[in-house]
């Protein structure tokens, strides 16, 4: 008997200013506690662009984006997620926004203590940042395999 498989597609967003990239302290799985990139699942019939909108702003407050290039797909298998291997495909888009936009605490649930912030990419690690982020920064040449 095969053992049952939830397929999850996300959608997000790499924001760079000056050195530094917006990122989320996120506490749900499947990498809970780490930083990651903001954004979030698809929900069925949304487009792909409009999902990821809507979730940075649920998350950031930001409403006023731009969004770029395709950047990096990322794939990950998690074993037991919630009792289920989770198979997670996350498409990452390169993103802007205006240097003067203010990110704010949402309450969303999936946002941790540490809240969002721009943080420097120099000072980021495998081990403090989720698979797929430090992926997407890879992708974009911002930190050496």
């Amino acid at each position: 008997m095969e053992p049952d498989i939830r397929l999850r597609i996300s959608v997000m967003g790499l924001f760079i200013q000056s050195d530094t990239v917006l990122m989320i302290h996120k506490m749900t799985g499947p990498e809970p506690d780490c930083w990651d990139l903001p954004g979030g699942g698809l929900q069925p019939g949304e487009p792909i662009i409009q999902a990821l909108k809507r979730e940075i702003r649920e998350e950031t407050g930001l409403s006023e984006i731009r969004v770029g290039k395709l950047l990096t797909l990322v794939e990950g298998f998690f074993p037991n997620w919630r009792g289920q291997l989770l198979h997670s495909l996350s498409i990452i888009y390169q993103c802007a926004v205006e240097s003067d936009s203010v990110v704010y605490p949402t309450g969303d649930r999936e946002v941790g203590t540490k809240g969002v912030q721009w943080l420097p990419v120099a000072e980021l690690t495998p081990d403090l940042c989720s698979t797929r982020s430090w992926k997407a920064l890879q992708a974009l040449d911002l930190i050496k395999t």
